[in-house]
């Protein structure tokens, strides 16, 4: 980790050391990295550290990781393009672009069902929003870095 101003929010713990690995290489430093694990209940999410990474005065940008099941980063895309679009850049990953419907990935919140939760649909609602989005994990930092 390095201080800095980026803020980085993940299902994911591999995946927040990850970005904020590729982050710290790029010389970009964090204000804050948030772990909020991919369980279906859970104490933040996607939404809540958003609002309060666009509300930091010590954050500029936002690096968001997901992963397939639930409905957590539509929620908080939605909400970002309704309120703040033009606030802060939002960039984001979701994991389990490959994981087949109705297979339970990992943990107990990655299950994909009803057509719901899958990462292309995530991934489109981010696009739509305002959020940039990459499909490889490598390259969060420098997606990143390409919006500040």
């Amino acid at each position: 980790h390095k201080k800095g101003r980026i803020g980085v929010v993940s299902r994911s713990g591999t995946l927040t050391y990850e970005a904020v690995g590729q982050l710290s290489d790029l010389n970009l430093g964090q204000s804050s990295a948030v772990g909020i694990g991919g369980d279906p209940v859970n104490g933040l999410k996607h939404k809540d550290v958003l609002e309060l990474f666009m509300n930091d005065s010590e954050t500029d940008a936002v690096i968001m990781i997901g992963e397939i099941g639930g409905t957590d980063e539509e929620t908080a895309a939605q909400w970002y393009a309704r309120e703040c679009k033009n606030k802060k850049p939002v960039v984001g990953f979701i994991a389990g672009v490959t994981a087949p419907a109705g297979k339970r990935m990992g943990h107990a919140g990655a299950i994909i069902s009803g057509g719901k939760g899958t990462a292309q649909e995530k991934l489109a609602v981010m696009e739509t929003c305002g959020i940039r989005t990459t499909r490889n994990p490598a390259e969060m930092g420098e997606l990143l870095k390409s919006v500040l």
